[in-house]
């Protein structure tokens, strides 16, 4: 892996923890709250959190998305992410592994998932750059082998790309391309955005040559765009003053989710921050929520209690959203928009009085 590419992994470790490089819009969840159940019908102990997903078996339905790789600091990154996957019995999305497709010394940043967690569900995952060149798809079938992944991860970053110095912008003949992998790829593929949506549109698109997987990864999580323009350096004056310009943009993850309409599986990423958003992006239709962002401190600090905790919470969380719902189980609160209710916005009167 050459130097640049090895500093903007560690860049992009670092500048994510960076609450000013966030949007300035939110994910949109806090425009629902749950519809409380007083006589739920159930006992706690029987509401069951657990989920099938590429034919295993969750604990409960949380994808540790993609962050990193490729790095001395990825790879025990890495390893501690997988350790608390298979301590949870959730899945993990590892970082784009195209550091490890040309450069076979940083491979053991990736390797290393697997050897921690022998049962987690593992997503490996490439730029939609490499697909298009066309370059890469029988060395990325051998490496998922070696890491024994359960499936691809292919990310779209047009508006990443775009900011980031030397970027690949060339997306010419991309849905070509993902169709093609899709064909000769042995395993599952989900296509996702990073950070700025996949609209309704786009995803209709992908399930017609095939698609069977989808992130929508939508605006109000990790901002891309800022974190590339913060990158650059001074001799980019223009293009860091035109990333200011797009800092919020991109697709609310409500908002994709709130006009979806597809028979794809959906991953809902971008934007959860807090535990019940979890269970507001399941009952809102997806069927497994991807974080990034709200992990990435204490893995990042190489906590492994404190990144369990966290986990931990965000599956109490969820157990006790489905209790107080009277939901039983998730295929029941998946898509089940009856025990949510859209909080009105609030009129000046009451505004006004609030701040009385």
């Amino acid at each position: 892996m050459t130097k640049d590419i090895s500093q903007r992994k560690k860049d992009h470790l670092k500048l994510a923890q960076d609450d000013s490089l966030g949007f300035n819009i939110s994910a949109g969840f806090e425009n629902w709250r749950f519809i409380h159940n007083a006589l739920p019908e159930l006992d706690l102990k029987d509401v069951d959190t657990s989920t099938t997903f590429l034919n295993k078996t969750l604990r409960f339905p949380l994808l540790i998305s993609s962050m990193t790789g490729g790095t001395d600091e990825a790879r025990s990154f890495n390893s501690l992410l997988a350790e608390a996957a298979e301590h949870m019995g959730c899945a993990l999305g590892l970082g784009s592994i195209r550091p490890a497709l040309e450069d076979d010394s940083t491979r053991s940043s990736f390797l290393i998932a697997r050897e921690m967690a022998p049962d987690a569900i593992i997503l490996a995952n490439l730029g939609i750059g490499q697909v298009i060149s066309g370059q890469y798809l029988l060395n990325t079938i051998n490496f998922c082998e070696d890491l024994q992944a359960d499936g691809l991860i292919i990310h779209l970053n047009p508006l990443q790309e775009a900011f980031q110095l030397n970027g690949d912008t060339d997306f010419s003949g991309g849905l070509k391309a993902i169709e093609t992998w899709v064909q000769n790829f042995p395993l599952p593929i989900i296509v996702k955005e990073v950070g700025q949506g996949l609209s309704p549109q786009v995803i209709d698109r992908l399930a017609d040559i095939g698609v069977q997987y989808v992130d929508i990864a939508g605006a109000g999580g990790s901002n891309w765009i800022s974190i590339e323009g913060a990158r650059l350096p001074d001799g980019q004056l223009l293009m860091k003053h035109t990333a200011k310009a797009f800092e919020d943009w991109g697709l609310p993850t409500v908002d994709v989710l709130e006009n979806l309409d597809t028979d794809l599986f959906v991953i809902a990423s971008g934007g959860l921050k807090r535990p019940l958003d979890l269970a507001k992006a399941l009952a809102l239709g997806a069927q497994l929520g991807g974080i990034a962002g709200a992990v990435l401190k204490p893995a990042g600090a190489g906590d492994l209690h404190g990144t369990l905790t966290l986990l931990e919470t965000w599956q109490q969380t969820l157990k006790i959203a489905m209790f107080g719902t009277g939901i039983k189980n998730i295929s029941e609160l998946v898509g089940n928009r009856t025990i949510l209710d859209r909080m009105k916005p609030a009129t000046r009167q009451q505004s006004e009085k609030g701040q009385s």
